[in-house]
């Protein structure tokens, strides 16, 4: 039997966008002491190294049969099941490909939900500075991301202009009125204030942050 706590959180982003460095960064400073297990895609990003992973003790399955969220959905959910009975983690992070909805794969991951399984966060990891091109050139793939995402986390915020990023977030916001939006640069921010501004607590640095730039979850 799986345990009572199994959380299951879905990293989606463009290649590119930094969904890595925001799994690696949550991993050192956010996640210690859970038992994760990582599923990459392997037309994601290129893999977190091996060797971070098995030192910070986590298990890592890469999936080998292509896109999880288009016509795999079923042999995905198969998946998932074998690696909650085999690992009984705390947590799973996936990693889908940035071609894929995010969509699929929240709907593949509600398929083996239970009582004992449940989603936790669908984070969209986005590129300050490719908001607006990424949406005209991937139209519904690119927004599907956004819309779908219960926390968006801006990368590379620090490297344009305060009114591209206030163009960027209205964009956004325009397609997810409700998503927590964090705009602070990560190297001001530890894992742990990540993780609370994915819980959508605004009392954390993040969740002020994201308040700041007009971002926060509503009320």
């Amino acid at each position: 039997d799986v345990c009572s706590s199994d959380l299951i959180d879905i990293f989606s982003g463009f290649l590119g966008a930094g969904k890595t460095t925001l799994i690696k960064k949550l991993i050192q400073e956010a996640y210690q002491g859970e038992k994760l297990v990582l599923i990459e895609n392997e037309f994601g990003e290129i893999g977190i190294d091996g060797g971070f992973l098995q030192d910070a003790g986590i298990e890592i399955t890469e999936m080998n049969s292509g896109c999880i969220c288009c016509s795999l959905v079923g042999d995905f959910g198969k998946a998932l099941r074998q690696v909650l009975e085999q690992y009984h983690p705390d947590r799973i992070l996936i990693e889908p490909s940035g071609v894929g909805k995010l969509s699929d794969v929240i709907g593949a991951v509600n398929k083996v939900t239970n009582e004992n399984v449940t989603l936790g966060y669908t984070v969209a990891v986005v590129d300050a500075g490719k908001v607006k091109v990424y949406s005209k050139n991937f139209g519904e793939f690119y927004n599907n991301q956004i819309e779908t995402a219960s926390t968006i986390i801006l990368s590379r915020t620090d490297s344009i202009p305060q009114k591209k990023l206030d163009t960027a977030v209205e964009l956004l916001r325009e397609h997810n009125a409700a998503a927590t939006i964090v705009t602070t640069p990560w190297g001001d921010l530890t894992g742990e204030q990540l993780l609370h501004a994915m819980e959508g607590k605004s009392g954390s640095r993040a969740g002020k942050a994201a308040a700041g730039a007009r971002t926060s979850s509503p009320s």
